[in-house]
């Protein structure tokens, strides 16, 4: 499987040596232990997610689109560039031989198909050439008349598909949404262009193969234009979601509007993060530049807004705790947080902004 080296820097004792080095932000191929098989010696090509048949796979190197094994070593050079406006996509193997789609300079969507072998040659195609016989006599149509109905002419309507969909299979739906989250109607998705998405897409959405898009439960495209973080994946919650935009942390809604600048890189060597929203805080980590592992927090509210919560300890909604207090009525708890001083212990009614209310009495 094709899968990126995501590296979380509250698990760096699991990572071996170099790993998070070499890896980090990085597409490798793991097997099914998810154990690192084939290390980023290759780049994602940019209109087909790569994929093993039959021993090979087909990858971007050195802007290229080639074939390895399972060892990683190149095995076939097709001499198409991965990365271009001809958006040119190989299909992986199938009985001895790949589909191959190079694209036109001059004709939008307009390709060349044809298929190769294990060795990279192009497969000769059988050709059907109609030969007029000579010398054949026109017949020509006789007019009668005649009491039927003329029939009209029938031929068969070009097949038209949704734009902006991600095509799945039922069941394949199903399993994706049952398998990842998708709160506030926005789902994760690597846009893959499989054998099936390509036989069963409009041809102007090849722009989304080999990117990351959020969808809905419909898998109708919401939000493009974005980038993962390296330390994180992105999830949204409260209707706000981190995620990577010219190179930095941003929270954007579910229109893909950015709403907050965190101010922090989305990939370094800080591997900083960005939390969810919950009960409207996010928390913030930013990393240290000469202490790996080592992250300054900071609470912020859905403006961005810092807040001191981070001050507290056992946070929870005033209204859920209502009852554990003497001196803490329903009416007082409204968009307040209870919690504990990490200096002094003592309870505190807090708002959202961190600024303390008052002093609570357990019962």
């Amino acid at each position: 499987m094709c899968v990126p080296f995501f590296c979380d820097p509250f698990y760096d004792t699991y990572y071996k040596k170099n790993d998070t080095a070499l890896l980090c932000g990085k597409y490798v191929f793991v097997n099914q232990d998810f154990v690192v098989k084939i290390k980023p010696v290759f780049q994602m090509p940019c209109w087909f997610e790569p994929r093993f048949s039959e021993g090979l796979c087909a990858v971007n190197i050195d802007q290229k689109i080639a074939f390895i094994d399972t060892l990683g070593q190149v095995k076939i050079q097709t001499g198409l560039i991965a990365c271009s406006p001809h958006k040119n996509r190989v299909l992986p193997f199938k009985d001895g031989k790949a589909k191959v789609y190079r694209g036109s300079g001059n004709l939008k969507n307009y390709f060349d198909i044809y298929y190769i072998d294990k060795k990279g040659n192009r497969i000769k195609e059988k050709a059907m050439v109609y030969v007029k016989e000579k010398n054949k006599p026109v017949s020509r149509p006789v007019v009668t008349a005649t009491s039927e109905p003329i029939k009209p002419p029938v031929f068969e309507l070009p097949q038209v598909f949704a734009r902006d969909k991600y095509p799945l299979t039922e069941n394949d739906a199903i399993r994706y949404k049952n398998q990842h989250s998708h709160l506030d109607n926005r789902m994760l998705l690597y846009y893959d262009c499989g054998t099936y998405q390509l036989e069963n897409m409009d041809l102007r959405d090849t722009v989304f193969c080999g990117q990351f898009v959020f969808v809905d439960t419909f898998f109708k495209i919401k939000i493009k234009g974005f980038s993962l973080p390296c330390a994180f994946e992105p999830e949204f919650s409260e209707g706000l979601c981190a995620v990577g935009i010219d190179s930095m942390i941003v929270y954007i809604d579910t229109n893909g509007h950015v709403m907050i600048n965190t101010g922090m890189y989305a990939c370094n060597a800080e591997f900083n993060k960005a939390s969810t929203f919950k009960n409207g805080i996010a928390t913030l980590y930013r990393g240290d530049k000469s202490v790996k592992g080592l992250y300054t927090t900071s609470a912020i509210n859905t403006k961005g807004e810092r807040v001191r919560l981070l001050e507290f300890d056992d946070l929870e909604l005033a209204e859920k705790k209502v009852d554990k207090f003497t001196n803490l009525s329903l009416e007082e708890t409204a968009n307040c947080f209870v919690g504990r001083g990490k200096s002094n212990g003592i309870w505190f009614l807090i708002e959202k902004s961190g600024k303390i209310r008052k002093k609570l009495m357990l019962k």
